[in-house]
């Protein structure tokens, strides 16, 4: 048998009879009377004596040292005190030393209360031994009643900090009023609830979702008072906040989290009642598109933990509920720049239509025109893996998926787009991007740079400034916090797949200030949005104004229709 084991052994023999030993009754009694004196200020100038004990102090401190061990350093469990500033000790013998099963015990005396206390916690049916003078009781008393005070207040609130108004039943009473003025005997219908909203304090684009939760749906159009009554009187007894209270509305009291569909309508709200869109109500079937863009942008961006599932607690730190609030005071869409602009659905859908084939879903091949063939195929490749699609299947992109895709590709600078990127980079999963990782990637950037007549930039040479750039706090391997703070994720993604945005990187003027004025306040999607609208929007009219000269091209030309055309007038 070891040593250790031994020690092992002796130190559980020795804890056992040390319970043992304070379960006596001579013992409890003598606690009881030390902390008696301790609460009383009595001076202790004669030890309190056992059953067993020598008859005066000096002969038991002599036994004691004569029978214990020679003394050893602290045990690396215990703190170390200084001299100087540890509290007076009253060696006190707690035991016989004739009996070899209870060892000689020192204590401090400021330590009495806690023991006694913990000794009365090891053998209840003994306490009123322990509780025995009335300076001991009013002592429990004290405690007792300082632990019932001192209680630790509630500090986290999962649906929000309840409120401590009764503006509940008020809202019941307005409530009941709308309904009573402009509902007819079956309720109200879905156009109705816009005044529901304003009474209940709530953005008057939850009106689709107040009416489904109260069971209106589309063959049940109207909804009645009982019904909304309940619903309501659930939510704001339950559930505190906006976050709390849209995901119960939005999936009827079913989840505590969104999923992708929950949002559908919502969003179909917005499309049915913005006097923005009142184009696209025009035209059904871009509808659907304009819908799927905007979820897939609200999870993209609130969605942190990358699981499908947005929760109250991601949505509170998101700025969607705000932006929802602020579409009701703004006269187009396109001033909410985060979730709800046509232009950048518009941007997003003709760059997924110039590349589809028509299936509704992108191929490797498909995906590689994007940018001007400027994505190495590795990154592709890498991108159509499952690495960070949600919604398609491995090896092809459906809409959904291509959002997510071009709002990572064209701005790197945000939380998601670093983590996008970043787990494509991460081949085998391990947390880091290391050298062999990002020479793979680099290899192809390589092989374009020959192709194009350039001088090729070796792999050493571009490490060697990557590394400088992010600057990780592991030598060799750059992990995401690193990207996230180094403020050059974007520059190290491209370094290693873009070969267009690398290459025009490399060739910038250094000494150019375009755009340096609003760096700070416009993204770079929002600035890549705008740009590509513009020209796409300029590149229709230009071909509007070719289709209208086709119109009359002949064999007999008039001249002045061709003046006109060409905007020169001969007259």
């Amino acid at each position: 048998m070891s040593s250790v084991t031994v020690r092992a052994q002796v130190r559980l023999k020795i804890d056992e009879l040390f319970v043992q030993w304070m379960n006596e009754e001579s013992t409890l009694e003598s606690l009881s009377k030390l902390a008696i004196s301790i609460q009383s200020s009595q001076p202790l100038d004669k030890p309190i004596k056992t059953a067993g004990e020598p008859s005066t102090g000096r002969d038991a401190l002599n036994i004691s040292r004569k029978n214990s061990p020679p003394p050893r350093g602290p045990s690396p469990s215990s703190p170390l005190v200084s001299p100087r500033s540890s509290p007076k000790l009253q060696r006190i013998p707690l035991s016989t030393p004739s009996t070899p099963s209870t060892p000689s015990i020192e204590l401090n005396l400021e330590q009495g209360k806690s023991l006694v206390e913990r000794t009365a916690w090891h053998q209840p049916h003994k306490a009123a031994t322990i509780s025995q003078g009335p300076g001991l009781n009013q002592q429990h008393t004290a405690i007792n009643n300082g632990s019932q005070s001192s209680s630790i207040p509630q500090f986290h609130f999962p649906n929000g900090r309840p409120a401590a108004d009764n503006s509940v039943k008020v809202k019941l009473a307005d409530i009941r009023a709308i309904f009573e003025s402009d509902g007819s005997s079956q309720g109200l219908e879905k156009h109705q609830f816009a005044r529901l909203c304003s009474v209940c304090m709530v953005p008057v684009y939850w009106k689709g979702i107040l009416f489904r939760a109260a069971g209106g749906s589309g063959t049940r159009t109207h909804v009645k008072f009982s019904s909304f009554s309940q619903v309501w009187k659930r939510l704001t007894k339950q559930y505190h906040d906006s976050a709390a209270r849209f995901i119960r509305l939005s999936t009827r009291f079913q989840r505590d989290h969104l999923v992708y569909h929950d949002l559908f309508p919502l969003v179909q709200c917005i499309v049915d009642d913005h006097p923005g869109l009142g184009f696209l109500r025009e035209s059904s079937d871009f509808i659907s598109c304009y819908i799927s863009t905007v979820v897939s942008r609200i999870f993209y961006t609130v969605n942190r933990s990358w699981s499908g599932r947005i929760t109250a607690a991601e949505l509170r730190r998101s700025t969607l509920l705000s932006a929802i609030d602020n579409l009701e005071r703004m006269a187009s869409v396109n001033e909410e720049l985060s979730f709800f602009s046509y232009e950048h659905y518009y941007v997003i859908y003709c760059k997924f239509s110039e590349m589809n084939n028509h299936a509704r879903k992108l191929d490797v091949n498909d995906l590689s025109e994007y940018d001007e063939y400027g994505l190495t195929p590795a990154i592709l490749r890498r991108v159509l893996s499952k690495a960070v699609l949600r919604y398609s299947k491995k090896d092809e992109m459906l809409y959904s998926d291509f959002v997510c895709f071009m709002l990572a590709e064209e701005d790197k600078t945000t939380a998601t787009s670093i983590e996008y990127w970043f787990r494509c980079l991460d081949l085998d999963g391990d947390g880091v991007i290391s050298m062999f990782e990002m020479e793979y990637f680099y290899n192809e950037q390589l092989d374009r740079m020959q192709r194009a007549g350039m001088e090729p930039f070796s792999f050493n040479d571009c490490l060697c400034q990557l590394l400088d750039m992010v600057k990780p706090r592991k030598p060799g391997c750059i992990t995401l916090h690193d990207l996230k703070a180094c403020g050059n994720a974007k520059i190290f993604f491209n370094s290693l797949f873009n070969f267009t945005k690398f290459v025009a990187h490399e060739q910038r003027d250094l000494f150019s200030k375009d755009g340096a004025g609003d760096q700070e306040t416009v993204s770079d999607w929002v600035r890549f949005a705008k740009l590509e609208y513009a020209c796409m929007i300029a590149g229709e009219s230009d071909d509007a104004k070719q289709y209208d000269m086709d119109e009359y091209d002949g064999d007999e030309e008039d001249p002045q229709l061709m003046a006109l055309a060409s905007g020169n007038d001969e007259e």
